[in-house]
């Protein structure tokens, strides 16, 4: 159904709430007194009624006032609308995790996954156990447009270009750490030992040079990348049966190494760490649902070490 906004605009909602004051009191002085205005303003008010609606909405009879059958035929219909205005606009919905049933869809690399997937999981299983998470892949290239599309509720990235309507908030702050297999002895890798292994890296480029290089470069120095791969979590796989060498994020990197027998040492080179941010658009700023999701995903990422 199409909206006549050039007659709508004639009725406002206080008039709207007159309106229901009047059928329900059938009385100009209890209405007013109802609604906490003076006599005369609904008195004005009831002559407005009269002429937007083409009806008396109240006659007067022998005794008192009396409502027009008119009125009674849409004061069900009035109470109704009001009634989901106020429900729409003036209360805020409830999102009970521990009932609802809803699939969440969020893109984020395998490292974010494996970072805090483990923690949020917990915290699902026990207080939303009708939630189920989706979790896709991270091109950068179509990402941001999914989440213009609806298409996606969060993305979990150090960088995203966003637009004005997208909302960015801060996880936690990560770091590099350089891991190849055990060696207790080991406890600090001088850079000429570095430089002597083949090294793994993680790109999304699809190329074999990520930052250490272009630092080492920068230093007339160079690496032999012989492995380069878009998947952080095969890393430490790959490491933990090979001689070769690997930048991995910090957090990902302890929870791998004890389990595949992992040394983690400083890296030789001065490698800047990055921030890891949750991004959604706007129009689900405060969404009660997305709401307790970013909540959740906060309190999985600051309990992790």
């Amino acid at each position: 159904m199409n909206i006549d906004y050039t007659h709508l605009r004639q009725l406002d909602l206080n008039l709207l709430v007159a309106l229901d004051a009047l059928i329900a009191e059938a009385s100009v002085t209890r209405a007013a007194e109802r609604l906490k205005m003076s006599q005369s303003a609904m008195s004005y008010s009831l002559k407005r009624l009269r002429v937007i609606l083409n009806d008396e909405i109240l006659v007067r009879t022998s005794r008192n006032m009396e409502v027009t059958t008119y009125a009674r035929q849409i004061g069900d219909r009035v109470r109704q609308i009001l009634t989901e205005i106020q429900s729409t606009l003036l209360e805020n919905e409830v999102f009970n995790p521990a009932m609802a049933k809803k699939i969440f869809k969020i893109a984020a690399s395998d490292y974010v996954e494996a970072t805090i997937g483990t923690r949020l999981i917990g915290q699902l299983t026990n207080q939303a156990p009708g939630i189920r998470i989706r979790i896709s892949n991270l091109a950068k290239e179509t990402v941001m447009n999914a989440l213009d599309n609806n298409q996606l509720d969060l993305a979990i990235n150090p960088q995203l270009s966003l637009k004005s309507w997208h909302v960015r908030e801060e996880l936690y702050r990560e770091e590099f750490v350089c891991v190849l297999r055990g060696n207790d002895s080991l406890t600090e890798l001088p850079i000429a030992d570095y430089l002597d292994q083949n090294h793994i890296l993680v790109s999304m480029r699809d190329d074999f040079q990520g930052a250490g290089d272009k630092i080492l470069e920068r230093q007339q120095q160079s690496r032999q990348v012989i492995w380069s791969t878009s998947h952080f979590m095969t890393v430490p796989f790959l490491l933990a049966n090979s001689d070769c060498a690997a930048l991995l994020p910090k957090r990902m990197a302890q929870q791998c190494a004890k389990a595949m027998n992992l040394k983690l040492l400083a890296p030789p080179i001065e490698i800047d760490g990055f921030t890891v941010s949750m991004v959604w658009h706007q129009r689900n700023n405060n969404n009660p649902q997305h709401q307790w999701l970013r909540q959740q995903i906060i309190d999985a990422a600051q309990n992790i070490s």
